[in-house]
């Protein structure tokens, strides 16, 4: 009978003790997404070598971040920003400017273009040229080309 009673006892001062508050912790994760896509209009592989040309439309540039740190966009030109003759930059080439959005770039050496603020982002931007243009018989026959890559980073 003592064990009984001993035990009810303790039963009775566990219960007594029992939390009257509990925690729950619920957590989730959302992955870093960095993309940059890259949209050439039409007349970008056929441009009038012959007619000056200002702030002329050659592609839109989607970026899609959603980095805590905020993130940047580097421009890099393989012609340092001249569309250059297909036998090479020595035989003849056409310097050109290039503007992302609003932000004139230079082309000379890579440009990063940055957005330091974290925040999910989803936003296009055009990207143009100018440049003068020189009458057929100043410039060699051939096609003429420069490649620009753009690459979109975590800051």
């Amino acid at each position: 009978m003592k064990k009984l009673i001993l035990g009810l006892s303790l039963l009775a001062t566990a219960s007594a003790m029992a939390a009257t508050q509990g925690t729950l912790t619920l957590r989730g994760v959302i992955q870093q997404v960095l993309s940059i896509e890259v949209t050439a209009e039409a007349g970008a592989s056929n441009l009038d070598l012959s007619a000056d040309t200002n702030n002329y439309k050659v592609a839109t540039v989607k970026e899609i971040s959603n980095s805590r740190t905020g993130y940047k966009v580097k421009i890099e030109s393989q012609n340092k920003g001249k569309l250059v003759h297909q036998d090479g930059a020595n035989i003849s080439n056409v310097a050109y400017t290039l503007k992302y959005g609003n932000t004139a770039v230079n082309l000379g050496s890579a440009q990063d273009i940055s957005q330091n603020q974290a925040g999910s982002y989803n936003d296009s931007k055009d990207v143009t040229i100018s440049y003068s243009g020189d009458s057929q018989n100043q410039l060699v026959a051939g096609q003429y080309s420069d490649t620009v890559q753009f690459t979109i980073m975590a800051n």
